[in-house]
């Protein structure tokens, strides 16, 4: 009795601590999803650079499913395939052509923020359109390799559906239940917090006092989380008829345009300061300019995430080298597992600790490069350069051009959407 008393407390502290366990359904299909890819490309004999481009947009699969309905995630997979493949091939095809191809990222930036006014498919389909753009800059990807990569994203997006309907399968009503679960224990955690607050008498210490506060402004912040994601998930139901009239999706359609633009100019800025750090680098600085705007709602929070954006970066270096050096003299299936660990890391962590997701993924990074047989002390400087770069142009943008959303009206500083980035 004792043990499944622990074991039902157990589950209970797991649930509250990873409501409806999202983040670690999210981050096994990433795992599984992007061992699968590179297992099946590696076994049809593809060259490395296939098979980092297949790897890749194994894990964007995962990114870019913000839905926390399984029906709305398939849905957004099977748009988000030809959206990336077309973007893949406008990348492919101006490769050659170095001015055109830098160019030509600013108004695909513009087009891929300007989307988010559709919802949460939108946005997840900019992601994909983005991230696959992307992807041909870092990768150097040629007109040549298109029909090898086409191959590896259609592999890529096979393992996903495979592992969202057969390996780590989902529904919507097994979620609300955990979500309701995770609700329950927050609250209770609150009420017992706020009785702890009661009991406190006037004798006490002010630091036993203000230590029990803490407390309590911790358990209600969970709470709010909780709440907030029960709502969410009711209110991005397939059945419901309410999401038109939202009002948070009605200050996101008025700032939509104002906020595509400062990510583009953030990204411009970048584009141009980064090729004075690194000509060859210069994609780092614009990736960190267009994801510190993702899942931001106003000013503050596009702020707090490049400085979060840079710290995780700056402490995921060593971290990062350090595995690679473990890794070094070993099996390659040892720096694969280490990738893997930090691939879960990033879709496990709680998007409030940024700094921390941008720590697993410079982790990640550092992996592919020592797997790929490229990093380096000095790469890993520009690396943080970049970023420093980017995060201070993603800052400026968010400064000079502010909007806010406050009672459904646009006023200053545009509601950013909100996605598992």
């Amino acid at each position: 009795m004792v043990t499944a008393k622990t074991e039902s407390s157990f589950r209970a502290r797991l649930t509250a601590a990873d409501p409806g366990l999202l983040r670690m359904a999210a981050g096994l299909r990433a795992v599984l999803g992007l061992t699968l890819t590179l297992a099946a490309l590696t076994a049809l004999g593809e060259p490395a650079v296939v098979v980092l481009g297949g790897g890749f947009m194994a894990v964007v699969t995962s990114l870019a499913s913000s839905d926390p309905h399984p029906r709305n995630q398939l849905r957004t997979l099977l748009a988000g395939a030809p959206v990336a493949l077309a973007a893949l091939t406008a990348g492919g095809l101006l490769a050659p052509y170095a001015l055109a191809s830098r160019l030509a990222f600013l108004p695909l930036i513009f087009a891929a923020v300007y989307v988010r006014r559709f919802g949460r498919r939108g946005q997840d389909l900019g992601i994909y359109a983005f991230m696959a753009y992307f992807l041909t800059q870092f990768a150097a990807v040629s007109a040549g390799q298109l029909p090898q990569l086409a191959v590896a994203l259609a592999v890529s997006f096979t393992a996903a559906t495979l592992t969202r309907l057969v390996l780590v399968p989902v529904t919507s009503y097994g979620i609300l239940t955990r979500l309701g679960a995770a609700f329950e224990v927050r609250l209770r955690d609150a009420q017992r917090a706020t009785a702890d607050l009661r009991a406190v008498s006037p004798h006490d210490t002010r630091r036993r006092r203000r230590r029990t506060e803490r407390r309590l402004e911790r358990r209600l912040k969970s709470l709010r989380s909780s709440e907030r994601l029960l709502r969410d998930f009711l209110d991005e139901a397939p059945s419901t008829r309410r999401r038109s009239t939202h009002p948070r999706s009605v200050p996101s359609s008025r700032c939509t345009t104002r906020q595509a633009w400062q990510v583009t100019a953030a990204a411009a800025l970048a584009m141009l300061g980064g090729h004075l750090i690194s000509p060859h680098l210069w994609y780092w600085a614009v990736v960190t300019a267009w994801v510190v705007f993702v899942n931001a709602e106003h000013t503050g929070d596009v702020v707090r995430q490049s400085g979060r954006r840079l710290v995780g970066t700056v402490a995921g270096v060593p971290f990062g080298y350090g595995l690679a050096a473990l890794a070094a003299g070993h099996s390659r299936f040892l720096g694969l597992a280490f990738l893997l660990a930090c691939v879960f890391g990033v879709f496990s962590t709680p998007s409030s600790h940024y700094w921390a997701v941008t720590f697993f993924l410079t982790g990640s990074l550092c992996m592919v490069l020592a797997l790929l047989g490229t990093l380096s002390p000095l790469l890993l400087s520009l690396r943080v350069q970049e970023t420093a770069l980017g995060a201070g142009c993603g800052a400026l943008a968010a400064l000079l051009g502010t909007c806010d959303v406050r009672a459904g009206r646009a006023v200053t500083a545009p509601a950013v959407g909100r996605c598992s980035a």
